[in-house]
């Protein structure tokens, strides 16, 4: 299998699904009508995406309802959130600019930061070159 053949077959997929950009579905198609390999492949990807919508459809149609109290106790967990709810909920106020000073004390550490990370990286290649320009010097 060439590069081709697998870019081709990475984007399979997408292009059964109804997914992929036109250009690239544009493209698998006019590959697959010269490549016998990937038209089969295709197809047989086509053909699994059929069965599985009819095995989909089948089922759905022999489901049973969902109980009456299933809606209910949805609504009432989703009002109340879990330990990540309430761990996340101060942190996204503070980026959020909920809590100004504590977005304040983010931006000034992130800029120092930043800054130090700036100098140390100047002051080692200073350094460096520094140690270079002696060895050279040394060994003439």
């Amino acid at each position: 299998m060439n590069r081709i053949c697998r870019e081709v077959a990475a984007h399979l997929p997408s292009v059964v699904d109804g997914t992929a950009a036109a250009w690239r579905r544009r493209l698998v198609e006019r590959h697959t009508r010269r490549c016998v390999d990937c038209r089969a492949e295709l197809e047989r990807q086509e053909a699994l995406a059929a069965e599985l919508a009819d095995l989909g459809e089948a089922a759905a149609r022999e489901a049973e309802p969902p109980p009456d109290w299933l809606l209910d106790r949805l609504l009432q967990t989703a009002e109340q959130p879990g330990l990540r709810g309430r761990v996340a909920v101060p942190a996204r106020g503070a980026v959020s600019g909920a809590r100004p000073a504590l977005s304040v004390a983010l931006l000034v550490v992130a800029a120092l930061l930043g800054t130090a990370a700036g100098y140390l990286a100047w002051r080692g290649n200073r350094v460096a070159r520094a140690r270079l320009a002696r060895l050279r010097r040394a060994r003439r």
